[in-house]
């Protein structure tokens, strides 16, 4: 994880430094970078989505019912897709998820990134090759139970107002589904 992002920090400055220099020496200012292209890509995310289904039973949870908000934007002067998780509290969920998931278009390495971060103090990084027909899926590492785990997390589109989200862990090499939820567009 931490070569990720010290890959990400390396390539930044590094571009910013070279595209500073060259103006600066020819004494204009920096053009400002515009959103890639690609990012149009996610648009589907923008707006609120109302959610319900099911949390199953794992090392991090019981087995409930859960119904969740998520809301997307576009945010940074469109670099990025600002989306927000809001689980609700219910008495079969009583300590909710709420989390912030950032995505954007990285055009060197060819895909999307993603950093999530949550009211349990994690945070990890996320790649996604992009759509593959009406499915996005976004999978990177990250502590469970201080063990390395995998989880990806998946999109599918079944209209312009509805989608699914599915969440799958991996540990040791199987995988889990955690989450199943059916989302309309609000």
């Amino acid at each position: 994880m931490l070569g990720i992002l010290q890959h990400f920090r390396r390539l930044t400055l590094t571009g910013l430094m070279a595209s500073s220099s060259a103006l600066a020496a020819q004494g204009q200012a920096p053009e400002r970078p515009v959103p890639a292209p690609e990012m149009a890509n996610l648009a589907f995310f923008v707006g609120t989505f109302a959610c319900d289904g099911e949390a199953r039973a794992t090392p991090m949870s019981t087995a409930h019912p859960m119904e969740r908000t998520i809301t997307g934007q576009i945010d940074l002067d469109g670099h990025w897709l600002f989306m927000r998780f809001l689980d609700r509290t219910t008495e079969d969920n009583p300590t909710p998820i709420r989390g912030n998931w950032q995505l954007t278009y990285d055009a060197r390495a060819k895909g999307y990134v993603a950093v999530w971060t949550d009211n349990l103090g994690r945070w990890f990084p996320q790649t996604s090759a992009g759509w593959k027909g009406n499915t996005i899926s976004f999978a990177g590492d990250f502590l469970l139970n201080e063990q390395k785990a995998t989880v990806r997390d998946t999109f599918t589109k079944k209209s312009d107002s509805e989608m699914l989200m599915a969440v799958d862990l991996q540990k040791g090499g199987e995988w889990t589904r955690f989450i199943d939820l059916n989302c309309r567009r609000k």
